[in-house]
């Protein structure tokens, strides 16, 4: 089983593992403009045991993945950035659009790169962590946050079947606070006060508590996309509406 173009999670992961125990399952990593897979591992219980979130494996062999200079910043002891993928397989560029070719394609190392929009972090064996879009990251009370990374956490929550983390701005669009919206797949909780209160503790006990979202909104379902996944800017506009 291979996975890429989204992230695979440990919980699907374990999943999987536990259903089809003789199957080996590869994560994967690479956008189209890269021509798909770049990088991969297999996910094994070894992976599972020491990874809560999965790598997204190791640049194959005429591939370097390094990160964008300038983009470097520490997260909890490590080194984060923007994934930069160069070699024979990036494209020249996006056709009769030079203004968005120049910005994220460039020669590096004497081939062609790319720049993801991608964070991520490399370890010194060269296995590649993806961490979230460049693009859904915020800053609240001074700390950097990556929305993806809280997105990872509520959907470990053993009762939530979808929840998504979202940005609600001041009037002078600054975060204000985090909100989750979160469909609940089990009516243990005789309220949402109760539900999010067990919510927050679990997550509290796994996340650090500056990445916890402020306020629970419950809904039966989230918006999609036409791709099947939940749509996230639709969510940041409602949240901010008023």
């Amino acid at each position: 089983m291979f996975f890429c173009g989204e992230e695979l999670t440990h919980q699907t992961a374990a999943k999987l593992l536990d259903r089809f125990p003789d199957v080996h399952l590869f994560n994967t990593y690479g956008p189209t403009e890269a021509t798909v897979a770049v990088s991969a591992i297999e996910i094994t219980p070894a992976v599972l045991a020491r990874y809560e979130r999965l790598p997204i494996g190791y640049a194959k062999a005429d591939t370097e993945i390094s990160l964008v200079p300038g983009t470097e910043h520490e997260v909890n002891g490590e080194t984060e950035g923007e994934l930069l993928i160069t070699g024979p397989s990036v494209a020249r560029g996006y056709i009769n659009r030079p203004d968005k070719t120049a910005a994220v394609f460039a020669p590096h190392h004497g081939q062609q790169s790319y720049r993801t929009g991608d964070l991520g972090s490399i370890d010194a064996d060269g296995l590649v962590f993806y961490r979230g879009r460049t693009d859904f990251q915020i800053k609240l009370n001074g700390y950097r946050i990556e929305l993806e990374e809280v997105n990872h956490y509520l959907n470990q929550v053993p009762w939530i079947e979808h929840g998504v983390a979202v940005p609600q701005y001041d009037r002078n669009h600054k975060v204000r606070q985090l909100l989750a919206y979160v469909v609940v797949n089990d009516q243990q909780f005789d309220s949402h006060i109760s539900a999010t209160k067990a919510s927050k503790e679990y997550l509290g006990a796994r996340m650090m508590s500056y990445m916890l979202p402020q306020r629970f909104v419950y809904r039966d379902a989230l918006p999609m996309t036409t791709n099947g996944k939940v749509a996230i800017k639709q969510l940041i506009s409602e949240a901010n509406a008023s």
